[in-house]
């Protein structure tokens, strides 16, 4: 299916202050033609409605279409969200375009379809602000409303707003293309921050099959992106994949960049504090040694990378180091051994000395300590 406003057939881009905008409703009473010249609008069979769908096949607040203001050139878009947040979705949702939507912007020519005998055209007039080519100025204010609404929390309408980039994007340039890829990248980040993890991964791993089969297997995107995830993995403590995955994206880069890059060594750190969450201490302390060398080929030896890394080399050192040689057990050792030196000195036996006397007839006879200690004196 191409989408209706895709077709760059209208115009050339105007002056929004110029532009009108119409729904045009048929149901099983005729046409009626509607001016959207207010800010919200709740349309359904109820009477109370500010525009009614003549109709008993839809409920009785069936949509709710909304005008918001955004940038030039367009000035005002609208959107179409199913049911009312009051009285929930209605009984047979909306149909735009041939797909059921929860929420959708509507463009140029969008076909809605309320029920089997209810339905409308979204109309522009004089005639579309983004024709001809130029629906990127559409996509970059719906990509602006769902920044705005991810900064201030509102992840589920920030969602739906990347999600309708992602379809057009899609129908424009086929499921194979950066901007698809960038598009899973930005709904990656929006599910990320709602901290719904499965998720995430499942876009970023579409994101990376997409850009190895556009840009190849060992393009600097694909690397950045992988390493993206690593980090993911790390934080939820999937240390194996996140392993895997960054060892993957680092053989890339190497080749890329040659593995006396100093981004390189950025990366082995990175590397390094993974294996450090796995308490693999060893691997670690090669890593941070590896880094070393690489930045000593670029940089001077006393540069603060290097003295950081250093630091941090030093103190792996000293985990790894064996028990019986750290601070807090050689001191007790060493008071344990000045205690023995000083037991033995006052509780040793006292052995006694013994002397030879030569006699005047040049024999050799054994005295007693004391008579030779009354020879000496």
């Amino acid at each position: 299916m191409t989408h209706g406003s895709i077709n760059p057939q209208d115009a050339t881009i105007v002056d929004g202050r110029q532009l009108e905008h119409y729904l045009i409703l048929q149901d099983p009473e005729g046409q009626q033609r509607i001016l959207l010249d207010s800010k919200s609008y709740v349309l359904g069979r109820s009477p109370e409605n500010e525009i009614v769908l003549r109709s008993h096949s839809v409920s009785r607040e069936h949509a709710t279409l909304t005008g918001i203001y955004v940038s030039e050139p367009i000035l005002q878009i609208f959107r179409l969200t199913d049911g009312t947040p009051e009285k929930g979705k209605s009984t047979n949702g909306l149909i735009i375009n041939g797909e059921l939507r929860d929420s959708w912007v509507l463009m140029q020519g969008d076909e809605i379809d309320f029920s089997s005998n209810t339905s409308a055209v979204y109309r522009i007039e004089p005639f579309s602000p983004y024709a001809n080519g130029k629906i990127n100025i559409f996509l970059d204010c719906l990509h602006n409303l769902a920044e705005k609404e991810r900064k201030s929390g509102k992840y589920n309408e920030a969602e739906q707003y990347l999600e309708q980039i992602l379809i057009i994007n899609q129908q424009l340039h086929g499921e194979l293309h950066p901007y698809v890829a960038n598009c899973l990248i930005d709904l990656a980040v929006v599910n990320y921050s709602q901290n719904l993890f499965q998720k995430t991964e499942k876009l970023l791993l579409q994101a990376i099959d997409i850009r190895k089969k556009i840009l190849n297997s060992e393009h600097p995107d694909v690397a950045s992106l992988m390493l993206d995830l690593a980090a993911i993995y790390n934080t939820q403590a999937l240390y194996v994949k996140a392993g895997l995955i960054f060892l993957e994206a680092l053989a890339i880069k190497e080749k890329l960049l040659g593995a006396d890059n100093p981004e390189i060594a950025d990366n082995l750190i990175d590397l390094a504090a993974i294996y450090y969450s796995q308490k693999r201490y060893k691997d670690v302390r090669n890593l941070y040694k590896k880094a070393i060398k690489i930045y000593k080929r670029s940089f001077d030896s006393q540069h603060p990378t290097i003295l950081s890394v250093q630091k941090k080399l030093a103190s792996i050192n000293k985990r790894l180091r064996p028990k019986w040689q750290s601070f807090n057990v050689l001191i007790p050792l060493s008071l344990i051994l000045l205690s023995i030196v000083i037991a033995y000195s006052f509780f040793a036996p006292k052995t006694d000395i013994t002397c030879v006397k030569i006699s005047s007839d040049g024999s050799a006879k054994s005295i007693s300590g004391d008579e030779c200690r009354q020879m000496i004196k």
